[in-house]
């Protein structure tokens, strides 16, 4: 049997190609928003209150409700505290949203935010039949009620064999899943090129927080430190080179009144850093493929 490997060749990061900054910025913030849907009539992909006993319980009440809290009263809340970015900031979103939260999207739409696929509903990757359907699925409901998403991130980061493949033939252009590197990379697919972009499980509030119970502030905490080395090792006479900082953000997790004052402080802590900017999804994605064409 062959063995699976990572769908780009092994390189150390100070190897990459040397990069222009973006608009003057050397460290590219890029926060993205999961917006999902979580349904009743399924167990949660994710417990904040394990059922008693150790249960798997369907309807699952008080995890729904955490999500849907996340929905109705997080959301507007992180919105107000990511205001100063304007439209930079990239929501992936589950295609089911749309329609079960129009509100939702009413409220993406006004921001201006971008939208990246994030699956019809979040439910990994493997437990569907058949994956081509579900890539098609998310992209069309998606693409009528916004601009045709270029990208993709995967409920849980998951992917099956043909996953990167699939996306290439369907058109996507970027792919978040593979959290490899600070900067862009180029995977290979049986049917051409996508481009890895960066993404996080270290800056993300659902594994600091949900999974590795950091005490709050640890998100912001960590943000400014990392923003702190980036911004050193990037502006390094003579070896710096440019790089992705991204932030994954959930409202059920960080728009709660407890922990709103950390998206502040990462907020103030970037705009005051000459060196670094917000930036989207695709932003990225023109930036690097402007100096890295596709192989």
């Amino acid at each position: 049997m062959t063995e699976r490997v990572a769908p780009a060749p092994f390189a150390l990061s100070t190897e990459a190609p040397r990069l222009e900054p973006l608009d003057g910025a050397s460290v590219l913030v890029s926060v993205v928003i999961n917006l999902e849907h979580w349904t009743l009539d399924r167990p949660m992909p994710r417990a904040a209150l394990p059922a008693p006993g150790g249960l798997t319980v369907v309807p699952d009440v008080a995890n729904h409700s955490w999500v849907l809290y996340g929905l109705r009263a997080g959301l507007p809340r992180l919105a107000d505290a990511l205001a100063p970015l304007g439209s930079a900031v990239t929501v992936a979103l589950n295609a089911d949203v749309i329609d079960h939260y129009p509100a939702v999207a009413d409220l993406i739409e006004e921001r201006g935010w971008e939208v990246v696929a994030h699956g019809v509903r979040q439910q990994s990757i493997q437990t569907y039949e058949e994956e081509r359907p579900v890539i098609e699925e998310a992209l069309a409901r998606i693409g009528k009620r916004f601009a045709a998403p270029r990208g993709w991130l995967s409920p849980g980061m998951n992917q099956t064999d043909d996953s990167l493949r699939l996306m290439v033939e369907a058109g996507l252009e970027f792919n978040h899943d593979w959290m490899i590197d600070d900067r862009p990379v180029w995977l290979t697919t049986p049917s051409g090129p996508i481009l890895g972009l960066p993404y996080t499980l270290t800056l993300n509030d659902v594994t600091t927080y949900q999974v590795g119970l950091q005490p709050d502030g640890a998100l912001a905490d960590r943000t400014v430190r990392t923003l702190a080395r980036h911004t050193a090792e990037a502006g390094a006479a003579g070896k710096g080179n440019p790089v992705v900082m991204p932030i994954g953000l959930h409202p059920h997790v960080m728009g709660v009144p407890h922990r709103i004052a950390e998206i502040e402080r990462i907020v103030a802590a970037v705009q005051v850093q000459e060196s670094a900017s917000f930036v989207t999804s695709s932003q990225i994605h023109d930036w690097y493929v402007g100096q890295v064409p596709a192989p």
